[in-house]
């Protein structure tokens, strides 16, 4: 009989490239229960060993919010178990563990810290092994806002710390996060990196004339994709960007857009994202993958995002500021360019001395590399793991 796995992601799991990765590769070892929002991927809609559970988040009304707030900054500052009662007074997070509950798994896999209280107490009932995927590092997702920091930021701490000897294995996105849980958490976490399916595409001539940047992701303000345009504008006229992105900040996406038109008018396109699944085959019509990631806050320093490594697969050439995990990439393997600052100028002089021949043999390194930095490899570490941990008796 197989051994199960519940799998817990507090996102929209239909467009979470990474869950996404766990629920196909440990579907074809494991028997899988998934709770999360939203509808199932339409790949897993009904597939025999894999049971799809939707919680619902209701936003919090102002009476709750302000209540939020006393509890946050007031209570559990007084006395951090009242950020037991925080938490669980969120409905969807009680619905998460009766439905954990009723899963009866040999395993459950955490999503980042949010979904661990509700793995952790359902492991502990069933004595069942727990697993951890902390994607970035909670405690600082949002360290350049002030009320993260000051509201968030000691109950997040303090639920890592609460449930961080019942974790029997945990996993991250980049070494840096990896390091900085061990020092702060006593967690050894497996680095698996978010890595897509290589896909072996055929490579495209270069036109001297018209190179295309592309950027796909989220149109979040704090990452200030406004550099790019900006950059743009600076480059010479062979330079064009495209931008493929989810329309998170609707007001934020319309500035973007003017601002294109004001400064680099004919230059920058925006084009509607697609599914995690047709991404590298979409971004691979392009020739250089761009981000500008400034380093406002700690996991943006150690940031080696999905965005980055889909560059790879579909065989960019890559360009990016000097943030530290992805620069140590570039320069390891050379399959792109790292500005010496985040200055659009400064980038666009870079962008502006490449070569034909140099940008080519930047997309042969990324074809080369993205053979060895893939979902194939990356998620075969997880499925060792489990294998380890399931193979092993109960506690």
């Amino acid at each position: 009989m197989k051994k199960s796995i519940c799998i817990i992601s507090f996102s929209p799991i239909y467009r979470d490239g990474r869950v996404l990765r766990q629920i196909k590769y440990l579907s074809q070892v494991y028997d899988l229960t998934v709770i999360g929002y939203g509808p199932p991927h339409p790949d897993w809609k009904d597939k025999q060993g894999i049971k799809w559970v939707s919680v619902v988040r209701k936003p919090l009304t102002l009476t709750k919010k302000f209540s939020e707030l006393i509890l946050l900054t007031l209570l559990g500052r007084l006395r951090p178990s009242f950020y037991d009662y925080w938490y669980w007074r969120r409905l969807h997070h009680r619905q998460a563990l009766e439905h954990a509950m009723a899963s009866l798994c040999d395993a459950f896999h955490a999503n980042d810290w949010e979904a661990l209280p509700v793995a952790a107490e359902a492991a502990r009932r069933h004595q069942a092994r727990l697993v951890f995927d902390a994607h970035e590092y909670g405690p600082l997702e949002f360290e350049d806002r002030r009320y993260w920091r000051l509201l968030y930021s000691p109950a997040i701490r303090y639920i890592l710390h609460r449930y961080a000897s019942w974790i029997d294995a945990s996993m991250t996105v980049a070494p840096l996060l990896a390091k900085r849980y061990r020092q702060e958490f006593n967690l050894n976490p497996l680095v698996v990196l978010n890595a897509p399916e290589y896909v072996d595409l055929t490579p495209k001539k270069l036109n001297p004339y018209d190179i295309r940047l592309i950027h796909h992701g989220s149109s979040i303000r704090d990452r200030r994709l406004e550099r790019m345009i900006e950059t743009v504008a600076l480059c010479d006229r062979r330079y064009s960007l495209h931008f493929m992105l989810m329309d998170n900040d609707p007001s934020y996406l319309e500035y973007l857009k003017k601002l294109a038109d004001e400064v680099a008018p004919g230059r920058v396109f925006f084009h509607n994202p697609v599914a995690p699944a047709e991404v590298v085959e979409r971004i691979s019509e392009y020739d250089m993958g761009f981000y500008l990631l400034e380093p406002g806050n700690f996991n943006n320093s150690a940031a080696l995002p999905n965005k980055f490594f889909d560059f790879l697969v579909a065989g960019l050439a890559v360009c990016i500021g000097p943030s530290p995990s992805m620069a140590e990439l570039v320069r390891q393997y050379g399959f792109g360019c790292v500005a010496p600052t985040f200055n659009p100028s400064d980038v666009a002089h870079m962008l502006n001395q490449l070569s034909i021949d140099r940008l080519t043999a930047m997309q042969q390194a990324a074809r080369e590399v993205a053979r060895q930095l893939n979902a194939d490899t990356e998620m075969g570490k997880v499925i060792r793991l489990y294998q380890q941990l399931l193979g092993e008796a109960r506690r």
